[in-house]
């Protein structure tokens, strides 16, 4: 794949939202847990973080194997408490630095979106606990697209409804497959590495692990 180049000037930021804008994989994983003691497994700190940033269609299959069982996503949060909580009920924050951040890349004249695999309107009540609704121009859920990342689709859909081109957006995120994806639409990605249940994403252009050390 061509390599991207870092704009000049940010039309655009992309921003994940899971584990990137908002420390919520803790609870995510805490949920996991509630599934693999029905099934009677304890996965590995690195098999539980494999989930993050994906639907769970081709990870939990995957996690399963490992353990000699065929187990689908579908099964798989049939036996946990659904996500929504999380966005409604717990105790979620923004990364610290995320909204001045935020606050500054809108002062230089950019457009804010947020491009998650969570549902919209979960995104959505999540951005207004969290203080950051309004720094926010568009979202893009899960239940917006066909394909999930790491397919293109996600950050495609939001450059489209900017009207930009890919050279003119930055995306931040914190999983693989997230990386992959901004990376697969041609989008320059920085890597954020401070997340609760951070990843090695050496495929990221720039990598921080604090929103306070960006230089945009």
């Amino acid at each position: 794949m061509k390599k991207s180049h870092r704009p000049a000037r940010i039309a655009a930021a992309l921003f994940d939202f899971d584990g990137t804008l908002a420390d919520t994989e803790r609870f995510g994983i805490e949920l996991d847990d509630e599934a693999y003691a029905y099934y009677d497994i304890k996965p590995t700190p690195a098999e539980k973080a494999s989930l993050a940033g994906t639907d769970g269609s081709e990870s939990v299959p995957a996690l399963f194997r490992a353990y000699g069982m065929e187990v689908s996503a579908e099964e798989f949060f049939a036996h946990r408490r659904p996500n929504n909580i999380i966005y409604q009920e717990f105790p979620i924050k923004a990364s610290p630095g995320a909204a001045e951040v935020i606050r500054r890349l809108h002062a230089d004249g950019a457009r804010i979106a947020v491009v998650s695999t969570t549902q919209n309107t979960l995104v959505a009540t999540a951005l207004q606990r969290i203080g950051l609704a309004s720094l926010v121009d568009l979202v893009i859920g899960g239940d917006d697209v066909e394909h999930h990342k790491p397919d293109p689709e996600p950050y495609a859909r939001a450059l489209e409804a900017f009207g930009m081109a890919p050279a003119e957006a930055v995306a931040f995120e914190d999983s693989p497959a997230g990386v992959a994806s901004a990376q697969a639409a041609g989008i320059y990605t920085f890597g954020f590495t401070g997340s609760c249940v951070p990843h090695e994403l050496p495929a990221a252009d720039e990598h921080f692990s604090s929103f306070a050390e960006l230089d945009l």
